[in-house]
């Protein structure tokens, strides 16, 4: 038990200091798992990431992570959302059926990468002038957003980031409703040649909170 419990911690250590293989694959916004990779029974995952865990044909399996107070079928019900999101990082066990591990939610970090806060985030504005992007759904957007910004939901960032290569060099700032869609938005264009990322890391929520302005919509301005 005592082994077992070092060598967790070692992982901790280990993902800390040196560049880390996260599990899965990021598709359409979603990382998804194979079954190798929870079978391994160590999976590893950034903060915010929306996660679907795998099964075969015809089977049900029901995620539980205690620790985040998270449980889940896969597949779920029509109509139901298909994914857990993993909202704060930490060492946390799970249970997948009978498969029982541990999940290891790290921060994101890039040279290229900033996470801020909305203070930060509105003095970047003014000095910068940043592509302000939102990565919310549209109707989320309609309902209130920051001035200036530009629509592109996370879920499609993926396979229409070409629509932003005229700031591949320039500086991004992207936010969706509390810093997790974002993050991952974050990632797909780093990991796609955008050189300038700052991340609102609480999201419009935190820039609401703060008294800044935020504008309602009855159409859509899109990138």
């Amino acid at each position: 038990m005592k082994n077992a419990l070092f060598f967790i911690l070692l992982v901790v250590i280990v993902n800390n200091i040196i560049a880390v293989e996260v599990s899965g694959k990021i598709v359409n916004g979603l990382r998804i798992l194979t079954p190798e990779e929870v079978s391994a029974k160590v999976i590893t995952l950034y903060r915010g990431d929306y996660v679907v865990f795998p099964t075969k044909k015809s089977e049900s399996k029901t995620l539980v992570v205690d620790g985040l107070k998270i449980k889940q079928v896969f597949p779920a019900e029509e109509g139901k959302k298909n994914y857990v999101k993993f909202k704060k990082t930490g060492l946390y066990e799970f249970k997948y059926d009978d498969i029982k591990g541990n999940i290891n939610v790290i921060e994101y970090t890039q040279a290229n990468y900033k996470a801020v806060n909305a203070k930060e985030a509105k003095e970047i504005i003014a000095n910068i002038s940043p592509l302000i992007l939102d990565v919310r759904t549209m109707g989320e957007y309609n309902r209130g957003f920051i001035e200036g910004s530009k629509l592109l939901p996370v879920q499609n960032i993926q396979r229409e980031f070409t629509k932003l290569l005229d700031y591949k060099d320039k500086p991004i700032l992207i936010y969706c409703a509390t810093g997790n869609r974002s993050t991952v938005a974050a990632r797909i264009l780093i990991q796609n040649g955008f050189k300038n990322i700052y991340n609102m890391r609480y999201g419009i929520a935190e820039w609401a909170r703060s008294g800044y302005p935020v504008k309602k919509n009855s159409g859509i301005k899109s990138k």
